[in-house]
Protein backbone atom coordinates (compact mmCIF):
# COMPACT_ATOMS: atom_id res chain seq x y z
CA UNK A 1 0.00 0.00 0.00
CA UNK A 2 1.42 3.38 -0.93
CA UNK A 3 1.89 6.00 1.76
CA UNK A 4 0.48 9.45 1.17
CA UNK A 5 -0.19 12.71 2.93
CA UNK A 6 -3.58 12.94 4.58
CA UNK A 7 -5.23 16.03 5.99
CA UNK A 8 -6.77 15.94 9.44
CA UNK A 9 -9.32 18.37 10.78
CA UNK A 10 -6.62 20.51 12.31
CA UNK A 11 -5.28 21.35 8.86
CA UNK A 12 -1.90 19.66 9.40
CA UNK A 13 -0.55 16.91 7.23
CA UNK A 14 0.11 13.43 8.55
CA UNK A 15 1.71 10.44 6.92
CA UNK A 16 -0.77 7.61 6.69
CA UNK A 17 -2.00 4.91 4.39
CA UNK A 18 -4.01 6.42 1.56
CA UNK A 19 -6.79 3.91 2.01
CA UNK A 20 -6.68 3.31 5.75
CA UNK A 21 -9.64 4.60 7.73
CA UNK A 22 -8.50 6.55 10.76
CA UNK A 23 -10.30 8.27 13.55
CA UNK A 24 -10.67 11.90 14.51
CA UNK A 25 -12.36 12.18 17.89
CA UNK A 26 -13.93 15.47 18.84
CA UNK A 27 -14.02 16.11 22.56
CA UNK A 28 -16.63 18.83 22.44
CA UNK A 29 -20.03 17.43 23.44
CA UNK A 30 -23.05 19.60 22.96
CA UNK A 31 -26.64 18.45 22.85
CA UNK A 32 -28.29 19.29 19.53
CA UNK A 33 -31.08 16.81 19.97
CA UNK A 34 -34.12 17.60 17.89
CA UNK A 35 -36.19 14.63 18.92
CA UNK A 36 -39.84 14.86 19.87
CA UNK A 37 -40.15 17.35 22.68
CA UNK A 38 -36.42 18.05 22.80
CA UNK A 39 -34.81 21.40 22.19
CA UNK A 40 -31.17 22.24 22.66
CA UNK A 41 -30.36 25.55 24.34
CA UNK A 42 -28.40 27.95 22.19
CA UNK A 43 -27.57 31.60 22.72
CA UNK A 44 -29.60 31.58 25.95
CA UNK A 45 -32.87 30.36 24.46
CA UNK A 46 -34.30 27.17 23.07
CA UNK A 47 -34.83 26.65 19.35
CA UNK A 48 -38.16 28.06 18.28
CA UNK A 49 -38.57 30.39 21.26
CA UNK A 50 -38.90 34.15 20.71
CA UNK A 51 -35.87 36.14 21.79
CA UNK A 52 -37.82 39.14 23.09
CA UNK A 53 -37.10 41.46 20.20
CA UNK A 54 -38.88 39.77 17.34
CA UNK A 55 -40.33 43.03 16.01
CA UNK A 56 -36.92 44.63 15.53
CA UNK A 57 -35.56 41.49 13.92
CA UNK A 58 -38.28 41.49 11.29
CA UNK A 59 -37.17 44.99 10.41
CA UNK A 60 -40.15 47.15 11.39
CA UNK A 61 -39.99 50.16 13.69
CA UNK A 62 -42.62 50.23 16.42
CA UNK A 63 -44.50 53.03 14.61
CA UNK A 64 -44.55 51.03 11.37
CA UNK A 65 -45.78 48.00 13.25
CA UNK A 66 -48.60 50.00 14.87
CA UNK A 67 -49.64 51.33 11.47
CA UNK A 68 -49.77 47.78 10.13
CA UNK A 69 -51.91 46.71 13.08
CA UNK A 70 -54.30 49.65 12.57
CA UNK A 71 -54.50 48.86 8.86
CA UNK A 72 -55.38 45.29 9.74
CA UNK A 73 -58.14 46.41 12.12
CA UNK A 74 -59.54 48.72 9.44
CA UNK A 75 -59.51 45.95 6.85
CA UNK A 76 -61.36 43.71 9.27
CA UNK A 77 -64.01 46.38 9.89
CA UNK A 78 -64.65 46.87 6.18
CA UNK A 79 -64.66 43.18 5.24
CA UNK A 80 -65.00 41.05 8.37
CA UNK A 81 -64.93 37.74 6.48
CA UNK A 82 -62.49 34.91 7.41
CA UNK A 83 -60.95 35.14 3.95
CA UNK A 84 -60.11 38.80 4.33
CA UNK A 85 -58.65 38.32 7.79
CA UNK A 86 -56.51 35.46 6.54
CA UNK A 87 -54.78 37.83 4.12
CA UNK A 88 -53.55 40.18 6.86
CA UNK A 89 -49.81 39.49 7.27
CA UNK A 90 -48.79 38.09 10.61
CA UNK A 91 -45.32 37.98 12.11
CA UNK A 92 -43.81 34.49 12.36
CA UNK A 93 -41.94 33.45 15.47
CA UNK A 94 -38.20 33.40 14.99
CA UNK A 95 -37.13 29.79 14.30
CA UNK A 96 -33.35 30.21 14.27
CA UNK A 97 -30.57 30.38 16.84
CA UNK A 98 -29.48 33.82 15.71
CA UNK A 99 -29.73 36.22 12.81
CA UNK A 100 -26.06 37.04 13.25
CA UNK A 101 -23.79 35.87 10.43
CA UNK A 102 -20.19 36.61 11.47
CA UNK A 103 -17.70 36.76 8.63
CA UNK A 104 -14.98 34.14 9.12
CA UNK A 105 -12.62 33.67 6.23
CA UNK A 106 -11.35 30.15 5.51
CA UNK A 107 -13.10 28.72 8.55
CA UNK A 108 -14.52 25.20 8.81
CA UNK A 109 -17.60 24.46 6.75
CA UNK A 110 -21.01 24.34 8.47
CA UNK A 111 -20.95 20.55 8.06
CA UNK A 112 -17.52 20.31 9.70
CA UNK A 113 -18.83 22.45 12.55
CA UNK A 114 -21.82 20.10 12.80
CA UNK A 115 -19.52 17.06 13.02
CA UNK A 116 -17.60 18.67 15.86
CA UNK A 117 -20.77 19.37 17.83
CA UNK A 118 -21.95 15.77 17.38
CA UNK A 119 -19.17 14.66 19.72
CA UNK A 120 -18.55 11.19 18.22
CA UNK A 121 -15.59 9.78 16.24
CA UNK A 122 -15.18 10.80 12.61
CA UNK A 123 -13.28 8.30 10.45
CA UNK A 124 -11.61 9.48 7.27
CA UNK A 125 -9.38 7.95 4.61
CA UNK A 126 -10.06 5.62 1.70
CA UNK A 127 -11.80 2.55 3.14
CA UNK A 128 -12.89 1.15 6.50
CA UNK A 129 -14.54 -1.90 8.11
CA UNK A 130 -18.00 -0.92 9.34
CA UNK A 131 -18.24 -3.99 11.59
CA UNK A 132 -15.11 -3.15 13.56
CA UNK A 133 -14.93 0.63 14.00
CA UNK A 134 -15.16 1.89 17.55
CA UNK A 135 -18.33 3.76 18.48
CA UNK A 136 -18.88 6.23 21.29
CA UNK A 137 -21.96 7.72 23.02
CA UNK A 138 -23.99 9.78 20.55
CA UNK A 139 -25.95 12.13 22.78
CA UNK A 140 -28.23 13.59 20.11
CA UNK A 141 -29.34 10.16 18.89
CA UNK A 142 -29.34 8.32 22.23
CA UNK A 143 -27.11 5.42 21.13
CA UNK A 144 -23.50 4.68 20.22
CA UNK A 145 -22.24 6.11 16.97
CA UNK A 146 -19.48 7.25 14.63
CA UNK A 147 -19.31 9.14 11.36
CA UNK A 148 -17.45 7.98 8.26
CA UNK A 149 -16.43 10.76 5.89
CA UNK A 150 -14.13 9.28 3.26
CA UNK A 151 -12.13 11.15 0.62
CA UNK A 152 -14.12 9.68 -2.26
CA UNK A 153 -17.32 11.38 -1.15
CA UNK A 154 -15.92 14.76 -2.23
CA UNK A 155 -17.99 16.10 0.64
CA UNK A 156 -21.33 15.23 -0.99
CA UNK A 157 -22.39 12.30 1.21
CA UNK A 158 -21.43 10.87 4.58
CA UNK A 159 -22.03 7.68 6.52
CA UNK A 160 -22.85 6.94 10.10
CA UNK A 161 -22.69 3.70 12.07
CA UNK A 162 -25.02 3.33 15.03
CA UNK A 163 -25.29 0.64 17.70
CA UNK A 164 -28.40 0.21 19.87
CA UNK A 165 -28.19 -1.99 22.98
CA UNK A 166 -30.83 -4.66 23.69
CA UNK A 167 -34.00 -2.94 24.86
CA UNK A 168 -32.73 0.43 23.67
CA UNK A 169 -34.05 2.86 21.11
CA UNK A 170 -32.85 5.98 19.33
CA UNK A 171 -34.25 9.43 19.99
CA UNK A 172 -36.97 10.37 17.52
CA UNK A 173 -35.70 12.76 14.87
CA UNK A 174 -36.53 14.20 11.46
CA UNK A 175 -34.30 15.92 8.91
CA UNK A 176 -34.43 17.25 5.38
CA UNK A 177 -31.52 15.19 4.12
CA UNK A 178 -31.93 11.74 2.62
CA UNK A 179 -30.86 8.67 4.56
CA UNK A 180 -30.56 5.05 3.35
CA UNK A 181 -29.95 2.39 6.01
CA UNK A 182 -28.48 -1.14 6.06
CA UNK A 183 -28.93 -3.33 9.15
CA UNK A 184 -25.57 -5.03 9.78
CA UNK A 185 -26.64 -7.14 12.75
CA UNK A 186 -29.47 -7.65 15.22
CA UNK A 187 -33.22 -7.27 14.91
CA UNK A 188 -35.70 -4.57 15.72
CA UNK A 189 -38.27 -2.15 14.38
CA UNK A 190 -38.43 1.37 13.02
CA UNK A 191 -41.35 3.69 13.67
CA UNK A 192 -42.15 6.42 11.13
CA UNK A 193 -44.75 9.16 11.28
CA UNK A 194 -45.43 12.55 9.74
CA UNK A 195 -47.25 14.81 12.20
CA UNK A 196 -49.12 12.74 14.75
CA UNK A 197 -47.33 9.83 16.45
CA UNK A 198 -50.67 8.02 16.70
CA UNK A 199 -50.54 7.64 12.90
CA UNK A 200 -47.10 6.02 12.89
CA UNK A 201 -46.30 2.97 10.83
CA UNK A 202 -43.88 0.30 12.03
CA UNK A 203 -41.31 -1.66 10.07
CA UNK A 204 -39.91 -4.90 11.53
CA UNK A 205 -36.39 -5.77 10.36
CA UNK A 206 -33.41 -8.08 10.85
CA UNK A 207 -29.84 -8.27 9.54
CA UNK A 208 -29.68 -7.45 5.83
CA UNK A 209 -32.63 -5.07 5.70
CA UNK A 210 -32.26 -1.92 3.61
CA UNK A 211 -34.75 0.92 3.91
CA UNK A 212 -34.90 4.73 3.91
CA UNK A 213 -35.93 7.08 6.63
CA UNK A 214 -38.34 8.97 4.34
CA UNK A 215 -37.45 12.61 3.83
CA UNK A 216 -38.31 14.80 6.85
CA UNK A 217 -40.43 12.17 8.59
CA UNK A 218 -40.15 11.54 12.31
CA UNK A 219 -38.45 8.19 12.89
CA UNK A 220 -36.88 6.13 15.64
CA UNK A 221 -35.14 2.75 15.68
CA UNK A 222 -35.83 0.18 18.43
CA UNK A 223 -33.82 -2.93 19.34
CA UNK A 224 -36.27 -5.77 20.00
CA UNK A 225 -33.68 -8.57 20.17
CA UNK A 226 -31.22 -9.94 22.71
CA UNK A 227 -28.10 -8.72 20.91
CA UNK A 228 -26.89 -5.24 20.00
CA UNK A 229 -28.20 -3.79 16.74
CA UNK A 230 -25.61 -2.27 14.42
CA UNK A 231 -26.71 -0.29 11.38
CA UNK A 232 -24.95 1.84 8.81
CA UNK A 233 -26.50 4.62 6.75
CA UNK A 234 -25.52 6.91 3.91
CA UNK A 235 -26.90 10.46 3.87
CA UNK A 236 -26.53 13.62 1.82
CA UNK A 237 -26.38 15.74 4.97
CA UNK A 238 -23.12 17.52 4.01
CA UNK A 239 -24.77 19.23 1.04
CA UNK A 240 -27.90 20.25 2.92
CA UNK A 241 -26.16 21.43 6.08
CA UNK A 242 -23.64 23.48 4.10
CA UNK A 243 -26.41 24.98 1.98
CA UNK A 244 -28.80 26.13 4.72
CA UNK A 245 -26.51 26.34 7.78
CA UNK A 246 -29.29 26.48 10.40
CA UNK A 247 -29.91 23.31 12.45
CA UNK A 248 -33.57 24.26 12.97
CA UNK A 249 -34.20 24.23 9.24
CA UNK A 250 -32.48 20.85 8.88
CA UNK A 251 -33.86 19.09 11.97
CA UNK A 252 -37.04 20.97 12.89
CA UNK A 253 -38.76 21.73 9.61
CA UNK A 254 -42.53 21.32 9.33
CA UNK A 255 -42.66 20.84 5.56
CA UNK A 256 -44.30 17.58 4.52
CA UNK A 257 -42.87 15.87 1.43
CA UNK A 258 -46.01 13.93 0.60
CA UNK A 259 -44.52 12.32 -2.50
CA UNK A 260 -41.74 10.85 -0.34
CA UNK A 261 -44.03 9.53 2.39
CA UNK A 262 -47.82 9.49 2.31
CA UNK A 263 -48.45 7.54 5.51
CA UNK A 264 -50.09 4.53 3.87
CA UNK A 265 -49.89 1.42 6.01
CA UNK A 266 -48.20 -0.72 3.34
CA UNK A 267 -45.47 1.84 2.69
CA UNK A 268 -42.75 -0.61 3.74
CA UNK A 269 -44.22 -3.63 2.00
CA UNK A 270 -41.45 -5.89 0.62
CA UNK A 271 -43.56 -6.45 -2.50
CA UNK A 272 -42.31 -4.11 -5.26
CA UNK A 273 -44.77 -1.56 -6.58
CA UNK A 274 -43.12 -1.92 -10.00
CA UNK A 275 -40.12 -3.46 -11.74
CA UNK A 276 -38.35 -2.17 -14.82
CA UNK A 277 -35.88 -4.56 -16.52
CA UNK A 278 -32.48 -3.48 -17.77
CA UNK A 279 -32.38 -1.55 -21.03
CA UNK A 280 -28.89 -2.19 -22.48
CA UNK A 281 -26.70 0.87 -22.81
CA UNK A 282 -24.94 1.87 -25.98
CA UNK A 283 -21.25 1.49 -25.15
CA UNK A 284 -19.74 2.86 -28.38
CA UNK A 285 -18.87 5.49 -29.33
CA UNK A 286 -20.21 7.05 -26.13
CA UNK A 287 -21.65 5.44 -23.02
CA UNK A 288 -25.23 6.75 -23.14
CA UNK A 289 -28.89 5.74 -23.13
CA UNK A 290 -30.46 2.75 -21.44
CA UNK A 291 -30.81 2.13 -17.72
CA UNK A 292 -30.25 -0.51 -15.08
CA UNK A 293 -32.98 -2.74 -13.74
CA UNK A 294 -35.07 -0.81 -11.23
CA UNK A 295 -37.18 -2.18 -8.40
CA UNK A 296 -39.61 0.38 -7.00
CA UNK A 297 -39.98 -0.56 -3.34
CA UNK A 298 -39.31 1.05 0.04
CA UNK A 299 -37.98 -2.00 1.87
CA UNK A 300 -35.62 -4.84 0.97
CA UNK A 301 -35.82 -7.46 3.76
CA UNK A 302 -32.39 -9.00 3.15
CA UNK A 303 -29.93 -7.72 0.54
CA UNK A 304 -27.73 -10.77 1.15
CA UNK A 305 -30.50 -12.79 -0.53
CA UNK A 306 -32.21 -10.18 -2.74
CA UNK A 307 -33.22 -11.20 -6.25
CA UNK A 308 -30.89 -9.74 -8.87
CA UNK A 309 -31.07 -9.35 -12.65
CA UNK A 310 -28.54 -9.36 -15.52
CA UNK A 311 -26.39 -6.25 -15.21
CA UNK A 312 -23.95 -6.11 -18.12
CA UNK A 313 -21.18 -4.41 -16.17
CA UNK A 314 -18.96 -7.50 -16.19
CA UNK A 315 -19.22 -11.20 -17.03
CA UNK A 316 -22.34 -12.98 -15.78
CA UNK A 317 -22.87 -10.26 -13.22
CA UNK A 318 -26.25 -9.38 -11.71
CA UNK A 319 -27.74 -6.38 -9.98
CA UNK A 320 -30.89 -4.53 -9.14
CA UNK A 321 -31.23 -0.82 -8.55
CA UNK A 322 -33.76 0.29 -5.98
CA UNK A 323 -35.96 3.37 -6.18
CA UNK A 324 -36.74 3.90 -2.48
CA UNK A 325 -38.72 6.85 -1.14
CA UNK A 326 -38.09 8.65 -4.46
CA UNK A 327 -34.63 9.55 -3.23
CA UNK A 328 -32.10 11.31 -5.41
CA UNK A 329 -29.27 9.22 -3.98
CA UNK A 330 -28.59 5.99 -5.84
CA UNK A 331 -29.00 2.52 -4.33
CA UNK A 332 -28.27 -0.90 -5.78
CA UNK A 333 -27.09 -4.42 -4.98
CA UNK A 334 -24.65 -6.16 -7.31
CA UNK A 335 -22.99 -9.57 -7.53
CA UNK A 336 -20.31 -11.02 -9.80
CA UNK A 337 -18.77 -14.53 -9.99
CA UNK A 338 -15.41 -15.80 -8.78
CA UNK A 339 -12.52 -15.38 -11.18
CA UNK A 340 -14.12 -12.37 -12.92
CA UNK A 341 -13.94 -8.60 -12.73
CA UNK A 342 -15.96 -5.60 -13.84
CA UNK A 343 -15.16 -3.16 -16.60
CA UNK A 344 -13.08 -0.27 -15.45
CA UNK A 345 -15.11 2.93 -15.16
CA UNK A 346 -15.20 6.36 -13.53
CA UNK A 347 -17.99 8.64 -12.37
CA UNK A 348 -18.96 11.33 -9.92
CA UNK A 349 -18.42 11.28 -6.14
CA UNK A 350 -20.16 9.57 -3.26
CA UNK A 351 -20.77 6.02 -4.56
CA UNK A 352 -20.54 4.28 -1.19
CA UNK A 353 -19.98 0.55 -1.52
CA UNK A 354 -20.31 -1.91 1.38
CA UNK A 355 -19.16 -5.49 0.74
CA UNK A 356 -21.71 -8.09 1.79
CA UNK A 357 -20.10 -11.35 0.65
CA UNK A 358 -16.90 -12.60 -0.91
CA UNK A 359 -13.38 -11.24 -1.02
CA UNK A 360 -11.17 -9.63 -3.60
CA UNK A 361 -9.44 -6.40 -4.43
CA UNK A 362 -9.90 -3.17 -6.36
CA UNK A 363 -7.65 -1.02 -8.54
CA UNK A 364 -8.02 2.74 -8.75
CA UNK A 365 -6.11 5.59 -10.37
CA UNK A 366 -6.73 9.26 -11.23
CA UNK A 367 -8.18 9.62 -14.71
CA UNK A 368 -5.62 12.30 -15.59
CA UNK A 369 -2.93 9.64 -16.07
CA UNK A 370 -4.95 7.97 -18.82
CA UNK A 371 -6.50 4.58 -19.50
CA UNK A 372 -3.27 2.54 -19.70
CA UNK A 373 -1.24 3.52 -16.62
CA UNK A 374 0.98 0.43 -16.58
CA UNK A 375 1.86 0.66 -20.25
CA UNK A 376 2.62 4.36 -19.78
CA UNK A 377 4.95 3.78 -16.84
CA UNK A 378 2.64 5.38 -14.28
CA UNK A 379 1.93 2.27 -12.23
CA UNK A 380 3.12 4.02 -9.05
CA UNK A 381 -0.10 6.05 -9.13
CA UNK A 382 -2.32 2.95 -9.28
CA UNK A 383 -3.74 2.07 -5.86
CA UNK A 384 -4.72 -1.49 -4.94
CA UNK A 385 -6.55 -2.55 -1.80
CA UNK A 386 -8.18 -5.75 -0.58
CA UNK A 387 -11.78 -6.02 0.56
CA UNK A 388 -14.01 -8.48 2.40
CA UNK A 389 -17.39 -8.50 4.12
CA UNK A 390 -17.90 -5.21 5.96
CA UNK A 391 -15.46 -3.12 3.89
CA UNK A 392 -16.89 0.31 3.08
CA UNK A 393 -15.19 2.16 0.23
CA UNK A 394 -15.93 5.23 -1.89
CA UNK A 395 -14.02 5.54 -5.19
CA UNK A 396 -12.48 9.02 -5.43
CA UNK A 397 -14.02 11.60 -7.74
CA UNK A 398 -13.60 10.56 -11.40
CA UNK A 399 -10.91 7.99 -10.58
CA UNK A 400 -10.89 4.94 -12.82
CA UNK A 401 -11.70 1.89 -10.72
CA UNK A 402 -12.65 -1.76 -11.08
CA UNK A 403 -13.37 -4.62 -8.71
CA UNK A 404 -11.86 -8.12 -8.92
CA UNK A 405 -13.35 -11.25 -7.31
CA UNK A 406 -10.35 -13.35 -6.31
CA UNK A 407 -12.25 -15.18 -3.55
CA UNK A 408 -14.02 -18.52 -3.37
CA UNK A 409 -17.62 -17.28 -3.50
CA UNK A 410 -19.58 -14.76 -5.58
CA UNK A 411 -18.85 -11.20 -4.48
CA UNK A 412 -21.93 -9.19 -3.51
CA UNK A 413 -22.05 -5.56 -2.44
CA UNK A 414 -24.61 -2.86 -1.81
CA UNK A 415 -24.16 0.72 -2.93
CA UNK A 416 -26.09 2.88 -0.48
CA UNK A 417 -25.31 6.33 -1.79
CA UNK A 418 -24.07 8.28 -4.77
CA UNK A 419 -25.54 10.16 -7.66
CA UNK A 420 -25.79 7.75 -10.62
CA UNK A 421 -29.58 7.77 -10.48
CA UNK A 422 -31.30 7.14 -13.82
CA UNK A 423 -34.66 8.27 -12.39
CA UNK A 424 -33.72 11.48 -10.58
CA UNK A 425 -30.58 12.97 -12.18
CA UNK A 426 -29.11 16.28 -11.09
CA UNK A 427 -28.52 19.07 -13.58
CA UNK A 428 -24.92 19.56 -12.46
CA UNK A 429 -22.52 17.06 -13.99
CA UNK A 430 -20.23 17.44 -10.99
CA UNK A 431 -22.25 14.74 -9.24
CA UNK A 432 -24.77 13.38 -11.74
CA UNK A 433 -22.99 11.61 -14.57
CA UNK A 434 -25.31 10.45 -17.38
CA UNK A 435 -22.43 9.91 -19.80
CA UNK A 436 -20.15 8.03 -17.44
CA UNK A 437 -16.87 6.80 -18.89
CA UNK A 438 -15.88 3.15 -19.23
CA UNK A 439 -12.80 1.34 -20.44
CA UNK A 440 -14.10 -1.67 -22.34
CA UNK A 441 -12.20 -4.93 -21.93
CA UNK A 442 -10.49 -4.78 -25.37
CA UNK A 443 -9.19 -1.29 -24.60
CA UNK A 444 -7.88 -1.86 -21.08
CA UNK A 445 -4.23 -2.03 -20.10
CA UNK A 446 -3.18 -5.71 -20.60
CA UNK A 447 -1.30 -5.60 -17.29
CA UNK A 448 -4.65 -5.35 -15.47
CA UNK A 449 -5.75 -8.87 -16.37
CA UNK A 450 -2.22 -10.17 -15.79
CA UNK A 451 -2.24 -8.87 -12.22
CA UNK A 452 -5.62 -10.51 -11.66
CA UNK A 453 -4.42 -13.85 -13.09
CA UNK A 454 -1.33 -13.72 -10.86
CA UNK A 455 -3.42 -13.02 -7.75
CA UNK A 456 -5.74 -15.93 -8.60
CA UNK A 457 -2.85 -18.31 -9.21
CA UNK A 458 -1.31 -17.42 -5.85
CA UNK A 459 -4.48 -18.54 -4.04
CA UNK A 460 -5.40 -21.48 -6.26
CA UNK A 461 -8.20 -19.60 -7.99
CA UNK A 462 -9.21 -19.90 -11.64
CA UNK A 463 -9.28 -17.10 -14.21
CA UNK A 464 -12.81 -17.27 -15.67
CA UNK A 465 -12.87 -14.29 -17.99
CA UNK A 466 -13.75 -15.58 -21.49
CA UNK A 467 -11.20 -14.69 -24.16
CA UNK A 468 -13.97 -13.31 -26.35
CA UNK A 469 -14.54 -10.26 -24.13
CA UNK A 470 -11.01 -8.99 -24.86
CA UNK A 471 -11.50 -9.03 -28.65
CA UNK A 472 -12.70 -5.98 -30.49
CA UNK A 473 -15.69 -6.31 -32.75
Amino acid sequence: MDHSKHHHHDGHEHDDHEYDGHEHTHDEHRDHSHGAGDAAPAHGHSHGEPTGNAIEKIGFTRSQFLRLCLAGVAAGAVAPSPGARAQVPTASRPRTDSYDDPLVFNGPSPYRQFLKKEGIPVYEGGFIDVNKIELKPWKRVGALGAYIFLEGTAGTVDAWVCEIPPGGQTTAERHIFEEQILVLSGKGRTQVWQRDPSDMITLEWEKGAVFPSPLNTWHRHINTGKDPVRMVAITNAPLLIDMFRHPDFIFDNDYVFTERFDGRKDYFSPKPAAFYPTVPRQRRPVYVQGHHSYTVVNYAPNVWKAELHPAGQGVEDYDTHYAMARNTMALHVEQFPTGTYERCHRHGPGSTIILLDGSGFSMMWPHEIGTTPFKDGKQQQVKQFDWKEGTLVVPPLQWFHQHFNSGKTPARFVKLGGWNNDLYPFTTTLVSDPGRTEIDYPDEDPRVRQIFAERLAATGGQFKMPESVFKKG
